[in-house]
């Protein structure tokens, strides 16, 4: 597996959200990642994406895939905070659910930098 890139862009306020926030799509119950953004694959390697997230993700604890875990097994949207050995990332991940039978069988999910606040207001 590709040792993932890294940049000083990674924390860059300046950046678009979806430039600075790695997102991605996982399938069935290992959570096979089938998608990932520029920026999951700028902090996980392209070779995360097509690998179970326990196994492409590896820099992320436990608690992240024991989430990832019940989002799938509760079929409604979770987060939680998360460290990573670069500080502390905002994990949140929803359901999708196949068209046809309504049946959840994967995830999208998304990690925000606890630097990288959510923007309230333009003033």
């Amino acid at each position: 597996m590709a040792e993932p890139h890294r940049s000083a862009a990674d924390h860059d306020p300046d950046l678009p959200a979806f430039a600075r926030r790695p997102a991605g799509f996982a399938s069935g119950p290992g959570h096979l990642v089938v998608y990932g953004n520029p920026a999951f694959r700028t902090m996980f390697g392209d070779d995360a994406v097509g690998v179970p997230a326990r196994e492409s993700m590896l820099d992320l604890p436990a608690e992240a895939f024991a989430l990832l875990d019940a989002v799938l097994g509760e079929g409604r949207p979770m987060a939680r905070w998360v460290e990573r050995p670069d500080g502390t990332w905002r994990l949140t991940a929803v359901p999708r659910s196949d068209p046809g039978s309504g049946e959840v069988d994967g995830i999208a999910f998304h990690l925000r930098a606890r630097a990288d606040l959510p923007v309230t207001s333009r003033d």
